[in-house]
């Protein structure tokens, strides 16, 4: 084994390494091997666990942008003998030393040496480097699992171990896995950290929970935690009972998708999600607005992803519906009720703030049922489409109150499946 574009020797470590692993990033994956000499000959390392602390640390204070996502260092042994490897692999953006700024602390791999970008360079790289895909490069590490990934896919009948289907998914590259293949995964470094609180004042503490595993794991525990810790209220009449939501499920599942699909995963941190007691949910995902576009054209429907390619696999899935709705139509839903939906596009962060649904804000039954009595009377006939429509109610309790007056023989159910209608009994 000789040292080449992709293979670097050191004897010790010294603070040149992070020049080193610069480069790699700045130019093609790459694998640094400490306790070796120039020749490719094992010598080996004493104090090898301080050496790979002090990696670990420097990485994260010596690099810019972060840049942990593509390097991973370990600790291992051939012939009784202790040494370190660092596997680097070709990132979505810019690395520089960050004591030296991007124009002087840029770093490319030529040949076996690593050495200075000209600033002209480092302008053919900013162009360059605007167009690659965090999803599309390949991952740091190979070692995955997809045993979550894996149950999901088999109920939609999509064969995730077909190496043919992975790649076309782009969870592979030539075989090797990708950052996507890596946000799928059961190693997945990305979490999501949940905080309860009495109030946004965060003077009164009550839970701190982080989710783990596959983007596909986090997402279904995350969901079922905010439904069990959330209440459900329920309204009752002489025509129908009716459960309001705090924080109704579809928009749970849109807000928790948005953060999750648009995320910036190019850096190493998690997202948050902050549950007020009193008032509200607000989550808080790393990455400000990507293509241009503003909260006004969001809440107008125009939809643009950083991750596509999550964004497809996610809607194979059914767990995204339709492209571009998610966000206005929750805005649409809480300016029924008169309750203030927040969006906010920080430099760094995306932030939106669910309000908290009460019973003083939500109409009785009663209304909804006179809408559709009125409706049917007036036009004859409803569909449960109509009636959705109508009350702006979910699928689930629109049928609820449609059966209850079947039950107590206001309306008459006429035809089956998709042509169904309502009439007046």
């Amino acid at each position: 084994m000789d040292e080449n574009e992709s293979i670097e020797f050191k004897e010790k470590y010294t603070e040149n390494i992070y020049k080193e692993i610069i480069s790699f990033l700045n130019t093609k994956s790459g694998t640094i091997y400490i306790g070796y000499d120039d020749n490719g000959n094992l010598i080996g390392l004493d104090n090898y666990k301080e050496i790979e602390e002090k990696i670990s640390n420097g990485i994260k204070t010596n690099i810019s942008p972060d840049a942990r996502i593509f390097i991973s260092v370990n600790i291992e042994k051939l012939e009784d003998k202790s040494y370190i490897t660092i596997k680097v692999s070709k990132g979505v953006d810019i690395y520089y030393l960050k004591d030296k700024g991007i124009l002087k602390g840029t770093y490319l791999r030529t040949g076996s040496c690593s050495i200075p970008a000209t600033e002209e360079t480092i302008k053919q790289m900013i162009i360059k480097n605007s167009s690659l895909s965090f999803e599309t490069s390949i991952s740091y590490n190979q070692d995955l699992t997809f045993n979550y990934t894996k149950k999901i896919f088999d109920e939609s009948n999509i064969n995730i171990e077909s190496e043919n289907i992975k790649e076309n998914l782009h969870i592979t590259s030539d075989k090797k896995y990708t950052n996507l293949g890596l946000l799928l995964s059961d190693q997945n470094p990305f979490t999501f950290k949940l905080a309860v609180y009495q109030s946004k004042e965060k003077e009164n503490f009550l839970d701190r929970k982080e989710f783990s595993g596959s983007i596909l794991e986090i997402y279904d525990n995350l969901i079922e935690y905010l439904k069990i810790n959330t209440a459900t209220y329920g309204l009752i009449n002489t025509s129908v009972r009716e459960d309001i939501e705090e924080y109704p499920e579809f928009i749970l599942r849109e807000v928790v998708l948005n953060s999750l699909i648009h995320r910036d995963y190019s850096t190493l941190t998690s997202n948050i999600i902050n549950l007020y007691k009193n008032e509200g949910i607000e989550l808080i995902s790393y990455g400000s607005l990507y293509g241009n576009i503003t909260i006004d054209d969001i809440l107008a429907g125009l939809s643009t992803t950083r991750n596509p390619y999550l964004q497809s696999i996610l809607m194979r899935l059914k767990r995204v519906e339709a492209l571009g709705s998610g966000l206005r139509r929750v805005n649409s839903y809480y300016e029924k009720l008169g309750l203030n939906f927040e969006i906010k596009a920080l430099p760094s962060t995306f932030v939106v703030e669910l309000p908290r649904i009460t019973l003083n804000t939500v109409k009785s039954p009663d209304e909804d049922v006179n809408l559709i009595i009125n409706f049917v009377e007036k036009n004859g006939s409803i569909t449960r489409k109509d009636a959705e429509n109508l009350i702006q109610k979910e699928k689930t309790t629109t049928a609820t109150i449609l059966n209850k007056l079947v039950e107590n023989k206001v309306l008459v159910k006429v035809g089956n499946g998709p042509s169904t209608r309502y009439e007046k009994y």
